[in-house]
């Protein structure tokens, strides 16, 4: 657990820097123009649809199959360099297709502003563009160096502000925006680039000396089920954006994207964990060492779970001061607050569960996570549909929490009837238990007039009171360890 625990938090610190610059940017940037922020997150995420369609399942192969090309002293087998050509041979055909039908597409989008529809083949170019930063993030993982990428994955976040803000003052065109965003993500492929240059991994050639009939059969299946999965987590986790901006418009999606901006920071801690770990556990299921997976799975879940609840209590007990802060005051205050809380909950059940999918893909059973995942992704479908219509923004969420809470659910049953593991304990209840209590106890703070100053006071006394609980019921030895070595540091 040392390298996950390192890496894992430095990459937290990372995004959690950066989900301070988020909150900045929610509260007080895309709130002044919702609409606008929903057309721009229509833009991304739409991308983000189309992605998987690009990489072709090579980003998951880049982690699954390291294990057997591993070899600095031949590049790595040139592995690298055969996934680039997949992700390559993946964008001709994609972008291909979806401009020989961009007709038939525009004509769903005939209702809405020619201003938005103008920018479909910007879409195509930014989903490449992902879809190789994806290839390259994955690929760099497996030598345990996610920090660097983190901050990277990142850069949306700073640019995106401006952006807006330069829209917002009639600076450039909402055109010039969408340019802006591809910038971005072009920026972030070249920083990958020269960073894997820097670790002196960046090998292009393809080599197709171990690319045997059998070796090739294995990968090119597990690619097309990776694909699969890729297509089901994009319609699973970004659909609910797609369809609110489709269903409703682009300012209800605004409205639902600046409460899932909110919502989601309570699983910050989930990517770094999981970006870490997934190579830990390929490499441990190859030598068939279920224990160290065990290990691995169990304390990924309480740790996650740790914090998931803190940042949750965090958010639930500042979210209304969060939202009176904002400068717009025809924000809904009331759809944004059951917004946070349905994604909040659907988080922490995900953190909980911990790392079921990457055991599940990473094994010989790499098929049922495919199978898991698609039905996911049609049950979120057909909640969005019913339940959008019906309640509005507020469905969208409802069918995450539903969908998410179903999908892992699935997952944690298929890994313990498989592998006999699974991550729960007692100090899950306690958990959840220390959770609540804080969380009860936040509500007698008193209300000091200010929203800023609210703001602070709760947030100090809810992170101090928890903090003290976890560490003296000793529910996590990794945290304890943490706040050890941390204390050492610094000399106490």
């Amino acid at each position: 657990m040392g390298v996950v625990k390192r890496q894992g938090i430095k990459q937290s610190i990372v995004n959690y820097a950066g989900v301070l610059l988020g909150f900045f940017s929610t509260i007080f940037i895309y709130s002044l123009d919702t609409e606008l922020y929903g057309a721009a997150r229509f833009i991304i995420d739409t991308a983000f649809i189309i992605t998987p369609f690009i990489l072709l399942g090579s980003s998951s192969v880049a982690i699954k199959y390291f294990p057997v090309f591993k070899n600095q002293e031949k590049q790595h087998n040139g592995l690298l360099g055969l996934l680039g050509i997949q992700c390559i041979i993946g964008g001709v055909i994609t972008l291909g297709t979806l401009f020989i039908f961009r007709a038939q597409l525009l004509d769903i989008y005939a209702d809405k502003p020619e201003l938005y529809t103008r920018q479909f083949i910007k879409i195509g170019i930014l989903a490449f563009l992902v879809a190789i930063f994806n290839l390259l993030y994955s690929y760099t993982s497996n030598f345990k160096r996610i920090v660097v990428p983190s901050i990277l994955t990142n850069l949306i976040k700073v640019s995106l502000p401006l952006l807006i803000l330069l829209y917002y003052y009639e600076y450039i065109s909402f055109s010039f925006l969408a340019d802006g965003i591809i910038a971005t993500y072009l920026i972030a492929v070249f920083s990958i680039l020269a960073y894997l240059a820097h670790l002196g991994q960046l090998f292009f050639n393809p080599s197709f000396e171990l690319t045997d009939k059998p070796l090739v059969k294995q990968m090119s299946t597990f690619a097309m089920f990776s694909l699969l999965s890729g297509m089901g987590s994009a319609l699973a986790f970004r659909i609910d954006s797609f369809m609110v901006g489709t269903l409703i418009d682009m300012k209800n999606n605004g409205v639902y994207n600046i409460a899932l901006i909110i919502g989601n920071t309570i699983a910050i801690p989930t990517a770094a964990i999981m970006k870490i770990a997934s190579p830990i556990v390929s490499e441990s299921l190859k030598n068939n060492n279920i224990d160290e997976v065990n290990t691995l799975y169990f304390k990924s879940s309480i740790n996650l779970l740790i914090f998931g609840v803190l940042f949750f209590i965090l958010v639930m007990a500042s979210i209304v001061d969060l939202f009176n802060l904002m400068p717009s005051k025809d924000y809904d205050i009331h759809s944004g607050y059951y917004i946070v809380m349905t994604i909040g909950l659907a988080k922490l059940i995900d953190m909980a569960t911990s790392i079921n999918g990457q055991i599940i893909t990473y094994s010989k059973y790499y098929r049922f996570n495919v199978i898991a995942i698609l039905v996911m992704a049609g049950v979120n479908i057909l909640f969005n549909l019913i339940l959008i219509p019906k309640y509005g923004v507020i469905g969208a969420a409802m069918s995450t929490f539903l969908s998410l809470s179903i999908f892992n659910f699935i997952k944690i049953l298929f890994v313990y009837l498989r592998f006999k593991i699974q991550p729960f304990s007692i100090g899950t209840l306690a958990v959840i238990g220390v959770g609540g209590l804080v969380f009860g106890l936040s509500l007698l703070i008193p209300d000091t007039g200010n929203h800023l100053i609210n703001i602070i006071v709760k947030s100090g006394l809810i992170a101090i009171t928890y903090i003290v609980i976890v560490l003296r019921l000793r529910i996590s030895e990794d945290i304890n360890q943490l706040w050890t070595e941390a204390l050492q540091k610094i000399g106490m």
